[in-house]
Parts: C-alpha cells; sequence; structure tokens
C-alpha cells in the first residue's frame, strides 16, 4: 500500500510539505489552515482505515503470500475486489459528472454544493490501495479511470465552492491539478480542454487581481478562443461533461472577463488602480442576481453592462466615448433614451388612427430609482395630463431640452459615475410596463406600443439628501436606496 502524504483535515486533499519547525500548514485547494499534527493524525487515522479496509475484503493469506502470484491476484481481483471498484468507480463518476453539469465560472458561479469532498477523496484513496492486484490490462484501466474521476470530482467540487465564495486563486489551483491528473486519451480529451479553457479565464482573473492587466487581456482572449475551438469539437448530442449550453455559459464569462481585463487596463494607463473595475464587478453581482431573479433577463446581459463600464473608463480619460448631457452636477447617472411608437383612438397629440412618436428616458439604475420612466403622463405622480395637452405636461419641455442638448463626450476624471445597472432590452421591458400603465389610465385609448432603447445618456445630478438627486435643468430622481449605496457601484 502506498504511503498517505499529508492531507487536509478539512477537504482531504495533499497538503504542501511543511518546512522543518513549522507549526502549521494551509490547504492550497481549500484555503484550510491545518495544524501538522492535526494532519499527521488524520493521516495516521486514514492509513490505520485503509489497512482495515484491505484485511476485510481479502483473505489473511492473500496480503503476504500471493503478491507475486499473478493468476491469483487475477482471481482475487476478479472475485473480490472488482464488485467494490464497479460500485466506487459508478459513485465517483455520477460526482465528476455532477460537477461537470454547471458553469465553472468565477462571475456567477453555482451555488456552492452542500457535498463535502473528504469523503471523495478517501474513497479514491481506497481504490489506489488495492490497485498493486489488478493484473490485466483491463482490471488496471478500471482501476485507474476510477482514481482519475474520484480526484477529478473532489478538486472539481473544491473548485465549485472556492467559486462560491470568489476565491479565484484556490479554484485555479484545484482545475491545475484535475488537468494534472487527467490522462490525454481520447475519452478525456474534451473534458480536458474544457478545463484548459476554464483555467485561461481564472488564470486572467487572477492576472487582474495581480493588476498585470495586458496579461489577463492576452489569456483571457485566449480563453475564448479555447472554447470556440471546442464548441466547433462538440457534436449533438454532446457528452454530459462538456454539454453545450454549459459551454455557452461560460464562454460568455470569458468575453466577460476579457471586457473587465480591458477596462481594468484603461484605468491602469490613466495610472488609476485597475482593482476600481474588479470593485465595480463585485458590487454588481449580488444587484444582478436580484435582477436576473425579478426580470428573468439572461447572463448575457452582462456583457452589455460590463461594455459600457469599459465606455465609461475611455471617457474619464478624456475619449468621447459616450453622451453626456452638459450640466453643473457631479454625479452622472446614466439613462436609456427610448422611441416609442403608439397610436391614439382619439386625441389631439396626433389625428386619430395615426401613429405617434415620443422620446422619452429609462433610469438605467432602475433597481434602484422609485420611478424609472420620466413620468410625462403623469401616472407615477397620480395626476395624468390629457392626451390632448401632452404638450403641456411639465416633463414635456424638460425631457425635449435634454434630449436636444445631447452630445458625444468625455466624462470628467474626478466625477462619480454610475454605469448602467440594467441592460438595453430590460429598460425596453421596463417602458412597455409604464406604456401599459398609461394605457390603462386612459381607459385603452392608446392602442398600440413600440419601444426601442437608441441608446445611453449621462447627466449630471446634484445631491439634494441621501434619497433625492436633481439636475439643474428641472428633472430629479428618487432612490429606493441612500445615495451612499448607489455610490458602491460609481466609477
Amino acid at each position: 500500500m502506498e504511503t498517505v502524504a499529508l492531507r487536509c483535515t478539512n477537504c482531504g486533499a495533499p497538503l504542501p510539505k511543511p518546512k522543518p519547525g513549522e507549526e502549521w500548514v494551509r490547504c492550497e485547494y481549500c484555503g484550510f489552515l491545518n495544524k501538522v499534527v492535526d494532519a499527521t493524525a488524520y493521516v495516521e487515522k486514514l492509513r490505520r482505515d485503509l489497512e482495515k479496509w484491505i484485511r476485510e475484503i481479502l483473505p489473511s493469506t492473500t496480503i503476504s503470500s500471493t503478491v507475486a502470484d499473478l493468476a491469483a491476484r487475477h482471481q482475487i481481483f476478479q472475485e473480490i475486489i472488482k464488485p467494490k471498484v464497479m460500485i466506487a468507480r459508478s459513485n465517483l463518476r455520477a460526482k465528476y459528472l455532477l460537477y461537470l453539469s454547471t458553469p465553472l465560472t468565477p462571475i456567477f458561479p453555482s451555488s456552492s454544493s452542500s457535498d463535502d469532498p473528504k469523503p471523495i477523496f478517501e474513497e479514491t484513496l481506497k481504490i489506489q490501495a488495492v490497485r498493486d492486484l489488478a493484473v490485466s490490462e483491463d482490471d488496471l484501466k478500471l482501476i485507474q479511470e476510477t482514481i482519475i474521476y474520484g480526484n477529478t470530482a473532489g478538486y472539481l467540487l473544491n473548485a465549485v465552492k472556492a467559486l462560491s465564495r470568489f476565491d479565484v486563486k484556490s479554484a485555479l489551483k484545484n482545475i491545475e491539478e484535475a488537468l494534472a491528473d487527467i490522462p490525454d486519451e481520447p475519452g478525456f480529451n474534451l473534458v480536458k480542454q474544457r478545463l484548459k479553457a476554464a483555467r485561461s479565464v481564472l488564470t486572467a482573473l487572477s492576472l487582474l487581481y495581480d493588476r498585470d492587466t495586458q496579461a489577463a487581456i492576452d489569456i483571457a482572449k485566449t480563453g475564448i478562443d479555447q472554447y470556440n475551438t471546442l464548441l466547433d469539437s462538440v457534436g449533438s448530442p454532446a457528452s454530459p461533461e462538456v454539454n453545450r449550453g454549459v459551454l455557452e455559459a461560460e464562454k460568455m464569462i470569458a468575453e466577460i472577463v476579457y471586457k473587465i481585463s480591458e477596462a481594468s487596463h484603461e484605468f491602469f494607463r490613466a495610472g488609476k488602480d485597475p482593482l476600481e473595475v474588479l470593485g465595480f464587478v463585485e458590487a454588481y453581482t449580488k444587484v444582478f442576481q436580484l435582477i436576473r431573479e425579478t426580470y428573468k433577463r439572461p447572463l448575457s446581459d452582462l456583457v452589455e453592462i460590463v461594455e459600457n463600464l469599459r465606455g465609461i473608463v475611455l471617457a474619464k480619460n478624456g475619449s468621447p466615448q459616450v453622451y453626456v448631457v452638459s450640466g453643473s452636477g457631479n454625479f452622472y447617472l446614466p439613462f436609456y433614451v427610448v422611441e416609442s411608437r403608439f397610436s391614439f383612438v382619439k386625441g389631439m397629440f396626433l389625428k386619430k388612427g395615426e401613429e405617434s412618436r415620443l422620446t422619452m428616458l429609462v433610469s438605467a439604475i432602475a433597481p434602484y430609482a422609485a420611478n424609472p420612466v420620466t413620468d410625462v403622463f403623469g401616472v407615477y405622480s397620480g395626476k395624468p395630463v390629457k392626451l390632448e395637452k401632452v404638450e403641456e405636461a411639465p416633463l414635456y419641455p424638460v425631457l425635449k431640452n435634454i434630449i436636444s442638448s445631447i452630445k458625444a463626450s468625455g466624462l470628467p476624471t474626478d466625477a462619480r459615475v454610475t454605469p448602467p445597472l440594467i441592460s438595453s432590452v430590460l429598460a425596453e421591458k421596463i417602458f412597455d410596463s409604464y406604456m401599459n400603465m398609461v394605457s390603462n389610465k386612459y381607459g385603452g385609448k392608446i392602442i398600440f406600443v413600440s419601444s426601442q432603447a437608441t441608446g445611453i445618456i449621462y447627466i449630471p445630478f446634484n445631491p439634494v439628501n441621501q434619497r433625492t438627486l436633481a439636475y439643474e435643468r428641472g428633472l430629479s430622481i428618487n432612490l429606493i436606496t441612500d445615495l451612499d449605496n448607489l455610490a458602491k457601484l460609481s466609477v
């Protein structure tokens, strides 16, 4: 039986060899700080348990007298050991497939599994302990595959747990170890390609935390290319460990990491700390999770959000990357410009039945805005305007003035700018809901509504208090949270 090296008392993975005199050793796979004496005691217990297990399954004479007898070893393996290995293989492969059935992503990872990697590694050690009794090529293959499934499942579970707490470096270490254990064989080629792509994405994110932004861009691009190659190789139906939907989700995260890397690099070039971009992403993930649950939005919305963030970074570096409305405020908030088309059953805004157009604004901080649509029709305020007098509504000239003064511009370097927190598609849906309220308020006199978000503008506001901000030309926005919380999502 092989000597068992020191193992983590928390997850069961191998520990690095402690230096002479060290009393503590940290697990590289789960981050747990082990006392060397505890890890030693755990390994001794493992060794005793393995010896006991072998004595229980093998005849007493077998252990010492027939090791060199190939025929006897083969018979013992077939009759006693193989059935137990088959059960272990089935169980470990099921866990291996389970942990590969969800995206291995550092952003919006799958929920942390309640499974414990420790029993998985311990079960795998049992299989390793009887490896010498396998004689035939088929028996050796069975043993080896079982060990691969077991070790890989253990490292994958550790990676999933690390990702759930945004511990990128531990997740990366587990993926690297899983890759080291998987052989270069046809049956494992696709999963190995997938883990290599996941490793690239995690490496890029790790480089960002080390502020090596250019290297992060390069390796993130490599990850995207690896996913594209893998998706081209995956047939239909794909094997469980390389499900196309899961791969598409992982590729999307790779693209997001690439865009985050670009934005971070722009911060670095401007002499600012690139970690500020990561700080926004970490803070925003909780908001986006709420948006996904509330509005049933896809992960692809995040690609648009991060791209807008990059535009803000470039604009603060002097490039006219965004559209801005002039003003004296220093707290810039994003709005989607939405072109709406509808017709009236009757009214004078336009003739009955003819199409009417109106450009309105939807707050892109919708989760935090009390009333996200500019309330030209007075629905939010409870003071609806007459359809034939929409142009006389208090907000109509304010809105018209804002729209007419939009220009491409940079952003002040010292300004606080909140990136859009919702996608353009969600802005359209929010606007459609508002127009449905308008239609209901007017008894169905509006018979057709369509909308299209045509762009994003940034308007400078001044805080009135923690819940209200005002723009100097007559527009205000009320928050459902304190301004300090919104400021955490600003760059």
